[in-house]
């Protein structure tokens, strides 16, 4: 415990000091480090191994909630285009029943892995595909759309990002490259966040449940995915 605290504490310093140098004269470094510092913290994450790895995800999420927290600072929250927002979830949930009606086709179809509570699965399963859209969008897309000052060029550039830490799962690398890149676009579009994440949750809970295994193994990524089935 007092191990993880310590390593919370360097985090949280680490988010701050990245804060205030976004906030400083040159506008390009700081954001370019903040870039830096938060990727560097979840492919870190990704590629150990347990139990270091649940200290370093904490720990991430303590770099993240700082980021959030300062960010929301003296704004009040709004929703925007609650029309289009409705729009990308029923599209969202439209393509996820494609996927579930071309699996059951196939004959692919299976259970969710893990608790025996499907609905408690999937709801922190949406849960995660909204602060998984926060970290895409929120943090690291404005920055990027500050240094490349082009928002096409931001969206690609994130999206490559966000594929990258999928690796190696032949599945989720390419599913999330064009599902970045169109996400990220809509979010240049219409700054909404929720929407995004619903519908990121239910296409990746459809194919969680559409692809075998086999092949998914279970949703993992980097290390965790080399090391199915353990």
């Amino acid at each position: 415990m007092g191990c993880f605290l310590l390593f919370s504490r360097e985090v949280l310093e680490l988010a701050t000091v990245a804060q205030k140098l976004e906030t400083s004269a040159d506008r390009s470094r700081g954001p370019l480090l903040g870039i830096a510092a938060g990727y560097a913290l979840i492919v870190v994450t990704i590629w150990s191994a347990r139990p270091a790895q649940r200290w370093l995800f904490w720990g991430d999420a303590v770099f993240f909630l700082c980021a959030a927290l300062t960010a929301a600072s003296g704004r009040r929250p709004k929703l925007r285009r609650p029309g289009v927002a409705a729009a990308i979830m029923l599209t969202g949930a439209a393509l996820a029943g494609l996927v579930l009606l071309v699996a059951a086709g196939a004959g692919t179809l299976h259970p969710l892995f893990g608790t025996p509570d499907a609905f408690l699965h999937a709801g922190m399963y949406l849960t995660w595909a909204v602060v998984q859209q926060w970290i895409q969008q929120s943090f690291f897309f404005v920055r990027m759309e500050r240094i490349v000052h082009r928002g096409v060029l931001a969206s690609f550039a994130v999206a490559a990002m966000f594929a990258l830490a999928h690796l190696p799962n032949p599945v989720l690398t390419p599913l999330t490259f064009i599902g970045g890149w169109i996400f990220s676009e809509l979010f240049r579009r219409y700054r909404s966040v929720l929407p995004l994440g619903i519908a990121q949750g239910l296409i990746g809970l459809a194919v969680a449940l559409a692809v075998p295994d086999a092949i998914n193994h279970h949703m993992r990524v980097g290390l965790g995915y080399l090391q199915y089935p353990r």
